[in-house]
């Protein structure tokens, strides 16, 4: 109790409603004089000071709301942060949380939050930047932005399937299926090599990503990778994945030997990736 601010006292008064009961102070209670005529002035005003704060700070530290909850819920209430953690817990302890959610939504745009409260740790920033093609930094950044809009609960819920390794959609838990998705997909083996490169890893993972990429609908952060390695990853004619056909279809269509078809489709492929070549000359392909 010596621990609260008249401000808590006050928030978490306001949280429990005006018409509770006052309850006596204690005489172990050792609080400040003028903190004391603060709390005799609220309640003679028609605010009742409960004891209960403790218990609404156990439910709050106990429930999915966090730091960035409270601030955009103290920032509804003009109150510090501390206090709106024990009006959190005042309202989960009256089965009042949609009135929490609908002050958390009522901030967005205007409270904003960052990676540091949203106390997750490195390797789910690492998720979070593998699930959407970015580095772990801007991950860290796109998830404040996504927490500003829907606090931590919000963002925790929305995000769990990334976040929880234990989640049975889990991206690492569907590496078989995603990696099928690549193999079904118009992306080949050269995609993949500069893919790896632009991550820094393996190709047999680099297709892992690919196929979550697909999966989440944003393909074009595979072509962005892609594009970004034109000049620095050279693929070779086996890596093309054509055929000796294909070689002869090109070199009727460009008028060059089956050697030089081969070495130009090679090129084609190093600059534009298996996709790209194929989105190019499919058509002429498909003559063959």
């Amino acid at each position: 109790m010596s621990n609260i601010t008249v401000m808590s006292a006050l928030a978490l008064v306001s949280a429990v409603g005006a018409s509770a009961q006052a309850e006596g102070v204690s005489a172990q209670i050792v609080l400040p004089e003028a903190d004391m005529s603060a709390i005799l002035a609220a309640s003679s005003s028609g605010f009742a000071f409960t004891q209960q704060n403790r218990a609404h700070l156990d439910l709050y530290f106990a429930s999915e709301y966090g730091y960035c909850d409270a601030r955009k819920v103290a920032d509804v209430w003009n109150t510090d942060t501390f206090s709106a953690k024990a009006i959190i817990g005042g309202k989960i302890a009256n089965g009042l949380t949609d009135l929490v959610d609908t002050d958390i939504a009522s901030t967005s745009g205007r409270v904003a939050c960052d990676w540091g409260e949203l106390g997750l740790d490195w390797d789910q920033a690492v998720a979070l930047a593998n699930y959407w093609g970015r580095s772990p930094g801007e991950a860290k950044a796109k998830a404040g932005d996504i927490a500003s809009d829907l606090g931590h609960k919000g963002f925790m819920r929305t995000m769990a399937h990334v976040l929880n390794p234990a989640h049975p959609q889990n991206p690492s838990a569907n590496d078989g299926a995603y990696q099928r998705m690549f193999f079904d997909s118009d992306y080949g083996y050269c995609d993949a090599l500069k893919v790896a490169h632009v991550w820094g890893t393996d190709v047999g993972s680099a297709k892992t990503v690919i196929g979550q990429k697909i999966a989440g609908g944003i393909t074009d952060l595979i072509d962005v990778d892609i594009a970004s390695t034109a000049a620095s990853v050279q693929c070779s004619w086996v890596d093309t994945g054509l055929e000796f056909d294909d070689a002869l279809t090109l070199a009727d269509f460009w008028g060059v030997s089956v050697g030089e078809a081969k070495s130009k489709a090679t090129a084609y492929t190093s600059e534009w990736g298996n996709r790209g070549f194929r989105n190019r000359l499919g058509s002429v392909l498909a003559r063959g």
